[in-house]
């Protein structure tokens, strides 16, 4: 892969040097002799990216990507009391997760080809093929150094056709949440992770301007890098799996005003998936998920259905730029998100059954910009389990079947609410970028509710994966702060 792609930007380079040096010779040419006929467009080719190095502190270990260089949250505490009944007995063991780490990397370099200048379909048409060093997989556990760092992974590839009003994307490009022009500026690779959507992913995009201000996207979208499909094991294989054998695209629309200092669009976005594709039956009666004779394998096609919504706004003047992002829905998993499904099977027909998680993401951020040189900013970031949207009767749930699939959540313990606030300040000069950026970042855990008996024992007839209450709960907040210097050569 790697080779191909060097070979290709290689093969781009020539290209693009050819066609200028074919334009000079054509240009003497004419001089001399005037054309009769108009040349053709020639294609530009231009050659993008950037040097970067990464160097981090945390105080406790989290839930983290390639190196540790993207942090998601800080993980929970490994030496939590033991419950037996009502009574908590305290863990005299150290909390494993309790340790510093000091980083170092340079995986998230960027190489970039833009090309265009010609027309196609009566339309100017563009395209983008864009890759860095971060690589897709995570080591075993996630150690660092144990995965694909430092080998290449596609970010962007698309072309795009631009008519008078209306532009057509095909390939893959940023998942609909992600707005290009409205994102986080943080020196934390982790761009807003996970209050703010990340991925990319292939679609078919279009967008047609309303009025001089108001603009209409719509897109049909899949899922097709493993390293960015929902967290857990899927009966179908791996979330990217899980999608495909919906065989539904998922889809979303938006609708946004912009003009020269404001930018604001609201949007919803719908997923499916089929997390199971086979299961066994028993003919005679019916009943779902038996072993041995006489059941037999079918294909069954329970899907689950998802529904994301989103509103942001960005204001833009001389001496400042404000950002403020919102989602609220039930599918961020796939976007390196929190959350996910629970899934049982019935007590009565052994049928799997699935319900989302819901969850509200929030973010905002302040930068002065009164400055072109030295721009200090802030991003605060706020997040919430809403739990299911209708609690699970522990009667309804075949004993040993219920499991959540998902990150930050299990079947005992989730997070509760997640808070982060990130300082930073971003010197400039020329095409180099030097940042310095104090990243706090808060996460409460606690027991899954319906796990957790009341004051005299007795456990709840539901569960709902919304974090219990009281001191049974076994309430913990996680608390990692982050000190981040990024060093970056524009080219």
């Amino acid at each position: 892969m790697k080779r191909f792609l060097l070979s290709v930007l290689g093969t781009a380079i020539c290209t693009s040097s050819i066609v200028a040096q074919s334009s000079t010779t054509s240009s003497s040419t004419t001089a001399s002799t005037p054309a009769k006929t108009e040349a053709p467009a020639e294609q530009k080719v231009t050659v993008y990216g950037f040097v970067r190095n990464d160097i981090y502190y945390n105080t406790r270990r989290n839930l983290d990507l390639r190196d540790g260089v993207l942090d998601v949250y800080p993980s929970d505490a490994t030496n939590l009391p033991t419950r037996s009944g009502t009574t908590l007995t305290p863990n005299g063991s150290d909390d494993g997760n309790a340790i510093p780490q000091l980083g170092y990397s340079a995986i998230v370099t960027r190489l970039g080809v833009k090309f265009g200048g010609i027309s196609a379909f009566g339309a100017k048409a563009s395209g983008v093929l864009e890759t860095d060093f971060f690589g897709i997989t995570n080591g075993t556990a996630g150690t660092s150094g144990g995965g694909t760092e430092n080998l290449l992974r596609l970010r962007h590839a698309y072309v795009a056709l631009d008519w008078n009003k209306t532009q057509l994307l095909v390939g893959q490009y940023w998942n609909p949440n992600f707005i290009p022009k409205c994102f986080p500026g943080t020196a934390n690779f982790n761009t807003g992770i996970p209050f703010n959507p990340f991925s990319f992913i292939p679609q078919v995009r279009l967008t047609h301007k309303l009025s001089n201000i108001v603009s209409f996207t719509g897109m049909l979208f899949g899922y097709d890098l493993q390293g960015f499909s929902p967290a857990g094991a899927f009966g179908s294989g791996t979330g990217v799996d899980a999608y495909k054998f919906a065989t539904t695209p998922s889809f979303a629309a938006q609708l946004g005003v912009e003009n020269k200092k404001f930018l604001a669009s609201i949007g919803l976005e719908g997923n499916t998936i089929r997390p199971r594709i086979t299961d066994t039956q028993n003919p005679s009666t019916g009943a779902w998920g038996g072993t041995g004779a006489p059941n037999i394998s079918k294909n069954i096609s329970t899907n689950l259905f998802t529904l994301n919504l989103l509103a942001y706004a960005k204001y833009t003047s001389n001496n400042l730029t404000a950002k403020f992002h919102t989602t609220y829905g039930q599918s961020y998993t796939q976007y390196v998100g929190l959350g996910g499904l629970a899934e049982y099977r019935n007590a009565t027909t052994g049928e799997w059954k699935y319900a989302a998680q819901n969850q509200w993401n929030l973010w905002g951020e302040l930068i002065s910009t009164k400055s072109k040189k030295v721009q200090p900013a802030v991003f605060v970031g706020y997040m919430k389990n809403l739990g299911l949207s209708d609690a699970i009767n522990k009667s309804d749930i075949q004993s040993g079947s219920l499991a959540f699939l998902g990150r930050g959540i299990s079947a005992t313990r989730t997070f509760d609410s997640m808070f982060r606030l990130a300082p930073r300040v971003d010197f400039y000069s020329g095409k180099m970028k030097f940042a310095l950026e104090y990243e706090i970042t808060s996460m409460n855990w606690a027991d899954v509710d319906g796990t957790v008996p009341d004051a005299v024992g007795t456990l709840p007839s539901s569960i709902s994966f919304k974090p219990a209450s009281g001191d049974l709960a076994r309430s913990f907040t996680a608390t990692n702060h982050r000190l981040q210097a990024v060093v970056v050569y524009n080219f």
